[in-house]
């Protein structure tokens, strides 16, 4: 596949902002412009360059809404939000600029809601100690509806996205085939770590647990809205795949579609060190400050290792690469035997070999399928394409049409989802 950098990780977070075009995330002139700006492992010249672009497709969907354009409109500001998105991807949270144009990708996003052909209702769930997780419920437009109730899908974002990057995903195609959509953030994720600095959680079924909480009691106080409870899936890529996963424990989660999830984040993370040199600080034989001496020279030489290490202590809320470590490994599915306690279908998604970002197909999907032991053989799918056009790339990138359509198929296929009929009732 064509490399725009001589970088895995900069073709990958490339990639990423091409693939959301399909769902008016990006325009191929300012992706172009901003590329060319752009200058290998450079955040400063990322940022530029992308904020650049951002306050231009902000300034045209102004204009846009100024003339009654509304899709024009809706379009510009989905951009201008995605490009603010990536703005600031670059920098740790700590650098002063990340929380205003954070603010600035929300505040595009909610414009464009409002502009949208179906209903987007903008909720906030109870979390704990008066915190509060944001997020959109998307509705199919009135011409997209299913015969009877809607059904639900849950959507949750992982280490590194928004709820406003999830539109281009679910958020996009979901109500368009007839189901609402609920794209949320919970702790460690968006502006709740970004400017109140709560941390990831591993035990996310607690969190999604609230959100379904909070569907059952927005379908008692608004019948109208005709949601599905008996109908409600969960869908997560990379570590959201794992965070779906763990949601897929709750008995009223009745399918889980998770995207190239990992088992283990320790397991994961033990791929980025020597496992001699691991050992030897497991047991004790080199001390935290030697280990945390190392890992952040380690970060000083290599980009990628000092923004995955910037990400990793940010998420977990913790101030050194050895507290990190440990906190890793509470973000397994082995921990209370968490695959044991799933009964709903499951779609299981892996990247190519060798081209994977975070865990591999084997270790992840692969493993995740056979220890699904409640699950009927007949309720569970494995996915793992050889193509990055195919799905290749982790978490999909690049190929969300595809996923889409995958992921809606395995859902329209254990919700008695019967397209074909209705087309012909409509008829």
């Amino acid at each position: 596949m064509f490399k725009f950098f001589n970088s895995f990780m900069f073709n990958f977070e490339l990639t990423r902002l091409l693939g959301s075009m399909p769902a008016g995330g990006c325009d191929a002139c300012e992706f172009l412009t901003a590329v060319g700006k752009i200058k290998k492992h450079d955040p400063e010249s990322w940022h530029d360059a992308w904020k650049e672009q951002a306050e231009r497709a902000e300034a045209i969907a102004d204009e846009a809404a100024g003339h009654g354009l509304r899709a024009l409109a809706k379009n510009a500001y989905l951009r201008a939000s995605n490009y603010y998105r990536a703005a600031s991807y670059l920098f740790p949270n700590n650098d002063p600029r990340v929380v205003p144009l954070s603010e600035r990708s929300v505040a595009a996003f909610v414009r464009a809601t409002t502009l949208m052909d179906g209903a987007v209702l903008l909720v906030e769930i109870p979390y704990e100690n008066e915190v509060k997780m944001p997020g959109y419920l998307y509705l199919p437009p009135r011409e997209a509806r299913l015969p009877g109730k809607i059904p639900v899908l849950l959507y949750l974002g992982g280490a590194d996205s928004t709820k406003e990057e999830l539109h281009f995903l679910f958020g996009h195609s979901g109500p368009q085939l007839g189901y609402a959509v609920l794209c949320l953030e919970g702790p460690g994720q968006g502006l709740l770590l970004k400017r109140w600095g709560i941390p990831l959680r591993p035990d996310f079924e607690v969190c999604a647990g609230k959100a379904l909480g909070f569907l059952e009691d927005l379908s008692r106080s608004r019948p109208e809205l005709q949601l599905d409870l008996d109908r409600i899936a969960v869908a997560g890529a990379a570590t959201g795949g794992y965070f779906a996963l763990r949601a897929a424990t709750d008995p009223r989660i009745k399918a889980c579609v998770s995207i190239d999830p990992f088992f283990s984040m320790w397991e994961l993370a033990t791929t980025r060190v020597p496992q001699p040199y691991l050992k030897l600080w497991e047991s004790g034989w080199i001390t935290d400050s030697f280990f945390n001496w190392t890992a952040r020279l380690g970060a000083r030489m290599s980009f990628l290792t000092r923004w995955e290490q910037a990400l990793g202590l940010n998420s977990m809320g913790v101030d050194s690469p050895a507290a990190m470590m440990r906190r890793f490994k509470d973000f397994s599915l082995d921990k209370g035997k968490v695959l044991e306690r799933i009964t709903c279908p499951v779609l299981l998604t892996g990247p190519a070999a060798g081209r994977e970002m975070y865990s591999s197909a084997e270790d992840g999907a692969i493993k995740i399928q056979r220890l699904l032991t409640m699950v009927a053989e007949c309720n569970k799918e494995l996915w793992v394409p050889t193509h990055e056009a195919d799905g290749g790339l982790t978490a999909k990138i690049g190929a969300w049409p595809l996923l889409a359509q995958r992921s809606f198929q395995f859902l329209d296929k254990h919700f008695n989802v019967d397209r074909k009929k209705d087309s012909l009732e409509r008829k």
